[in-house]
């Protein structure tokens, strides 16, 4: 009963702020990417924005083991106007929150930072870094809305 409360609040965060996009510019993406370091997983997290240069992303992360599955929230603000970055160039950071589904359910909370280079107005390739209780880091891509 408690995973199911948890992914019904996770559907009403996600459903609550799709339509308030705000953002200078537009930061809606699909990040797709691989973690590594003592948690390895693959990860996925689709970012709405919310208010200016800040985002908001439901998140899942899949460990290699595949032995649970970690459901989540993000929310990241971009430093891209405040650093003058020309374009190409996206720099963020924020804080992550969810639970874990199977096994032994956790709690967990981190802190990252994140730099992405788009190619085009579709396609980035993105490195992001952070502790806590998730991974070290990881690599991967950014599709952009």
């Amino acid at each position: 009963m408690k995973k199911l409360i948890t992914l019904l609040l996770f559907g009403f965060v996600f459903a609550a702020f799709t339509n308030n996009v705000t953002a200078q510019e537009d930061y809606s993406a699909l990040n797709l990417y691989v973690s590594f370091g003592g948690n390895g997983a693959i990860n996925a997290q689709y970012e709405i924005p919310i208010v200016e240069n800040v985002t908001i992303s439901p998140a899942v992360v899949i460990p290699f083991d595949f032995d649970n599955l970690s459901v989540g929230v993000r929310a990241d603000y971009y430093f891209d106007s405040l650093m003058k970055l020309p374009e190409p160039w996206d720099i963020w950071g924020g804080v992550d929150t969810g639970i874990v589904l199977g096994g032994d359910d956790n709690f967990n909370i981190n802190a990252h930072v994140g730099v992405e280079y788009k190619f085009n107005q579709t396609w980035g390739i993105l490195a992001e870094f952070g502790g806590g209780t998730a991974s070290f880091g990881g690599v991967g891509v950014g599709i952009h809305f």
